[in-house]
């Protein structure tokens, strides 16, 4: 919303073509994290699909042990995805608060701390799935995502929130 206000806003055409590309941008994340819900769910689907195969032979308990791991995977995948996504988000509330319309910067803050809120809650799942994971190697993997991106997204957060607060101090000097 900030970038589109931005465009249009008389003075700030300069602006207009960043704003215009973070509107692109912006709008393919929220497509990609609302078809992160669905696959969440499809991801939660499998884990308990998984944990109700027979386990009476070998072979058996093989399928369900390959099957399972698939699925925990697949589990701790979503919400890691959905993890780095929100560090994307961040870095364009970043962007729009430093250098769009001031007249709109607290939708900048607000998204801002909607994409932290979504980095820390993302993050929670993907820690509580990966105990589950047998595969040490993508486990490591995972966390070291893990670990990374939630350092990038409190890191973009406070800057996030310094940048409003600098427009918004400035605004209010000058009113």
């Amino acid at each position: 919303m900030v970038a589109a206000l931005t465009w249009a806003k008389p003075g700030m055409e300069s602006a207009r073509p960043a704003m215009e590309e973070h509107g692109r941008q912006a709008q393919r994340l929220k497509e990609a994290l609302l078809a992160a819900v669905d696959r969440d769910t499809e991801a939660f689907n499998q884990v308990i699909a998984s944990r109700r195969l027979p386990k009476a032979t070998p072979d058996d308990a093989a399928r369900r042990s390959a099957a399972l791991e698939s699925a925990n995977q697949g589990a701790a995948l979503v919400p890691l995805q959905v993890l780095e996504a929100s560090v994307e988000a961040l870095r364009l509330a970043q962007s729009v608060a430093r250098d769009g319309n001031p007249n709109s910067v607290s939708d900048a803050g607000v998204a801002g701390a909607c994409a932290l809120a979504a980095a820390e809650g993302a993050s929670l799942n993907v820690r509580i799935n990966l105990p589950g994971l047998t595969d040490h190697a993508i486990a490591q993997d995972y966390e070291a995502r893990r670990q990374l991106a939630l350092r990038h997204a409190r890191e973009l957060a406070l800057e996030v929130a310094h940048a409003v607060d600098a427009v918004l101090d400035a605004t209010a000097r000058s009113g």
